[in-house]
């Protein structure tokens, strides 16, 4: 069985979904048996452009629930994206933070609801589990924290806590519940391991406007602890020991790595229009004996 991996392409614009569709081009050459996307298509709130990047999934064939899963992170709902590219995004940073709860959850059915006009069982509510044909079982959790913890500024950082993790005590129990009698590959947008942080300068070439240089003032540094949150894990892991998985995949960190953990394969992958962020699909072949993984980078 093999599993392509996409992950946080923060798309934000048109110009942004042309390279999806590249993206989708590689992959369709592979011919993988199921493509997991796993958070952050979006950069920020925008339903026409996630019109868009359906389209684009379904004119490659992979609009229907046996070849796709996609699932929101912690940007496909929010009114503005966290990845300033230039000046004119950095009041972003603060704006981003406030979204209610209620609009949050209005926004969270629209977005599954235009899933759903094109294809069903494509756009995964989490908790939910889905058979494919060959037996393997998809399981998505959502580790997305509501609502959003606050900014910390001390000494000239400013840590950003609304992109750590969570394991909620609901849905472990449910993942726990589930029969080990097959195959499980679970889904999570946060990593459920010790990951890097994400520390950015608010300083550079893309960054020379006047509010940009009196921010760099007052802010030198923006660090995102990135991973579900240490009390969370064993929860977390202990569900997913109970129920059988084989292979996590998440992102989130715009990196790539696997690891294995209790005996579970751990794959994180991600790839943005940020030029910090790592670039790459990652394909799982998952056998009855082992799961390995090849990496391919996207330039």
């Amino acid at each position: 069985m093999l599993i392509a991996h996409l992950s946080d392409l923060h798309l934000r614009d048109p110009g942004d979904v042309t390279w999806l569709e590249r993206q989708l081009d590689r992959i369709a050459r592979r011919r993988p048996d199921h493509l997991a996307v796993t958070g952050d298509l979006l950069d920020r709130w925008d339903p026409d452009l996630l019109d868009l990047a359906l389209g684009a999934f379904a004119l490659r064939g992979f609009m229907n629930a046996e070849r796709l899963t996609l699932f929101h992170g912690n940007h496909d709902l929010a009114s503005s994206g966290g990845h300033p590219r230039r000046s004119a995004d950095l009041w972003r940073l603060a704006v981003r933070f406030w979204d209610p709860p209620p609009l949050v959850e209005r926004r969270r059915k629209r977005f599954y609801a235009a899933i759903a006009a094109r294809a069903a069982g494509v756009g995964a509510q989490a908790p939910v589990m889905k058979v494919l044909r060959s037996g393997l079982r998809i399981a998505v959790v959502d580790t997305v924290p509501a609502p959003w913890k606050p900014l910390r500024f001390s000494a000239g950082t400013v840590v950003v806590h609304h992109a750590i993790g969570c394991a909620r005590p609901s849905e472990m129990d449910w993942l726990a519940r589930q029969r080990a009698d097959a195959p499980l590959v679970l889904l999570a947008h946060h990593y459920p391991l010790d990951a890097p942080q994400f520390t950015w300068t608010p300083l550079g070439p893309d960054f020379t406007s006047r509010f940009s240089r009196l921010f760099a003032r007052i802010v030198k540094e923006v660090t995102v602890p990135m991973a579900i949150v240490p009390e969370d894990r064993q929860r977390f892991w202990s569900a997913g020991v109970a129920a059988g998985v084989r292979l996590i995949l998440c992102g989130h960190v715009h990196r790539a790595r696997f690891d294995w953990h209790e005996g579970i394969a751990v794959g994180l992958n991600g790839q943005s229009g940020a030029g910090w962020a790592g670039r790459t699909v990652a394909y799982y072949n998952v056998t009855e004996a082992t799961v390995t993984v090849e990496l391919e980078r996207v330039e």
